[in-house]
């Protein structure tokens, strides 16, 4: 699939490095998440997708990183959409807002450049002696947060401890490696026991986690402790941290980074992360200027940020998809739903009471009943494009804007399928609709339209933590669902859609226990090929059986307005992170 002479550094052009991240599967929001989360998962959530912010309503577009060179000095506080950040072990790491934090926090071999290049982070260059054999050249006097050499020993140490980790998510990246070997204090040799074109993206800070390089002695003595307070090697070391309430950020004096002149980075003293689930409250810091940053705020707030003089908005594109998740089939009477990622003893909820998402007929006829056009006016405020499948715009490849098969709007076809299917009562049915506070106005909107059917809608809103340990219960007929920077159906169809197993990374996002063993079956032969030709057919056979199985009931694709003062500059917003290595203050 790829020359070795493309995979080399000490840079692979942004056309080869979306090939490379497409055929991983990688995301740089990677992982998914349940209400407006910015991530995601592997976006592998997951990486890197399109690095281009647009602004669909004429703001500025966000400098990005590496982009300017300012004077040192000045601190900012900086505003996450979530309540919690659970995971900063990036060995662990899977949701979106915990990789924009570690992306600053740590180094990787790798990185995505400004322009969605995969250049160098903490190797200055790389060769392939042959198509399995990856050798680093490292920045020479690297240290650790805590003054610890981050030298080819040190690498090695971070890929041998996630070669341990039997319940990493991200394991499966590092199973092709034979052997990691420090050949001297900045040469390090990886041998792999096949060949994985996509394996250097794997390497990225941040989104691939696989090269994220992690203090293994300090991992492996507390891991508790560590996924709390790591001690990285990037740019800003976290200093403080209040549970549910925010992280300090220090810079670090002794970050290897330079820009382009030779200053060393990062320009900042500090940032403070503060977390803020609510987005009106998010909003109302903006405006106030109690924070100077924010990596989401809500779309209604946009046009009127793009109004006032002191603040810059970048509405991004990173691949993102939302849907509603219908619960398939009855946890108690499924033997896999345990090897779904957070899942706990199967509820008995469902015995007792009938299940009618079970029915393809009744998610056929949710997803019809969605009038796509209109939610993106009444609750994105323009900030999205109606999605038909599953496919999202930055899988160009497969992506198309009106599909023949899709998802319409058709409500009179809806309720004769509710008819088929025997619900014609008043209400025909009534369903619970989980969903996070940032989901709170999408499913207000979504409530309207399924009662026009005739489906009562009961709102569930959970905080973000409890969102996601409300979903793994599988005690709600529907889900508000979403992922970001999907670059690859990998990560949408294998790790969400694919029915879960003991050991590996199939089906480990499951929100909604869908099955399909022809699915199953188009998915593994499409893992097992890198042609894309072969790929695009047997996708499109998978397309087929999601859309006939209505697995999910697609919305969106949504825009996620990010807003910064407008004399901050210099955030990285490439892959959709937040970078502070080189942002600035005027």
């Amino acid at each position: 699939m790829f020359d070795t002479d493309d995979l080399e550094g000490p840079r692979i052009d942004r056309r080869t490095a979306t090939k490379l991240l497409a055929a991983g599967g990688l995301s740089g929001l990677a992982g998914c998440s349940g209400g407006g989360d910015g991530g995601g998962s592997e976006t592998e959530s997951g990486g890197g997708g399109s690095d281009e912010s647009t602004d669909s309503s004429g703001g500025e577009e966000m400098e990005t990183e590496e982009s300017s060179s300012g004077s040192s000095g000045g601190s900012i506080t900086a505003g996450w959409n979530i309540d919690e950040i659970e995971y900063l072990d990036p060995h662990y790491i899977d949701k979106g807002q915990e990789i924009y934090v570690s992306s600053n926090i740590y180094s990787g071999l790798v990185k995505i450049g400004p322009d969605g290049a995969i250049v160098g982070d903490l190797a200055n260059d790389w060769s392939l002696p042959d198509s399995t054999t990856y050798v680093f050249d490292l920045q020479e006097g690297a240290t650790f947060h805590n003054g610890d050499p981050l030298d080819a020993e040190a690498v090695k140490a971070s890929f041998e401890r996630l070669m341990s980790l039997d319940d990493s998510p991200h394991l499966g990246k590092v199973s092709s490696v034979e052997s990691v070997t420090a050949e001297d204090e900045t040469t390090l040799r990886i041998s792999l026991s096949e060949t994985v074109g996509p394996f250097i993206s794997f390497l990225t800070r941040g989104p691939g986690r696989a090269g994220t390089i992690v203090h293994a002695e300090s991992a492996e003595a507390n891991p508790d402790e560590y996924n709390r307070m790591p001690v990285g090697s990037g740019a800003f070391e976290l200093t403080e941290r209040e549970t549910g309430e925010y992280l300090q950020l220090e810079a670090h004096d002794g970050y290897f980074g330079t820009d382009d002149e030779g200053n060393s980075l990062p320009y900042l003293d500090s940032v403070r992360i503060d977390l803020i689930p609510e987005p009106s409250t998010m909003w109302t810091a903006m405006r106030g200027g109690e924070i100077q940053y924010s990596n989401s705020i809500p779309p209604q707030n946009a046009g009127q940020a793009e109004s006032m003089g002191n603040l810059n908005v970048v509405g991004t594109n990173p691949g993102a998809w939302f849907c509603i998740a219908p619960l398939c089939n009855d946890p108690a009477e499924v033997e896999w739903q345990q090897y779904a990622s957070g899942a706990g003893e199967p509820t008995d909820k469902w015995s007792d009471e009938e299940l009618p998402t079970t029915d393809a007929r009744v998610r056929q006829a949710i997803a019809m009943a969605i009038d796509r056009e209109a939610l993106i006016e009444r609750a994105f405020f323009g900030y999205a494009e109606p999605a038909h499948s599953v496919f999202n715009p930055a899988i160009a490849w497969l992506y198309e804007e009106e599909p023949d098969p899709g998802q319409y709007y058709d409500p009179e076809a809806a309720q004769e399928l509710l008819d088929e299917a025997g619900y014609t009562g008043e209400p025909r049915m009534s369903l619970s609709l989980l969903g996070a506070p940032s989901d709170e106005r999408r499913m207000t909107v979504v409530q309207e339209m399924l009662s026009q059917v005739g489906i009562e809608v009961e709102l569930n809103v959970q905080q973000e933590s409890a969102y996601w340990d409300n979903l793994y219960r599988y005690e709600n007929e529907l889900v508000m669902y979403d992922g970001y920077v999907d670059i690859d159906p990998w990560m949408s169809l294998w790790k969400q859609l694919k029915t879960p197993v003991e050991s590996g990374s199939a089906g480990a996002w499951q929100a909604n226990l869908y099955e399909n063993p022809e699915f199953n079956d188009l998915l593994e032969q499409d893992y097992g090929t890198s042609d894309m030709e072969t790929r695009t057919e047997l996708l499109r056979q998978a397309e087929e059986l999601f859309l006939e199985d209505a697995a999910w009931a697609m919305t969106t694709f949504p825009l996620i307005p990010k807003v910064s003062v407008s004399n901050l500059g210099g955030v990285g917003n490439q892959a959709g992170l937040s970078n502070f290595h080189h942002a600035t203050l005027e």
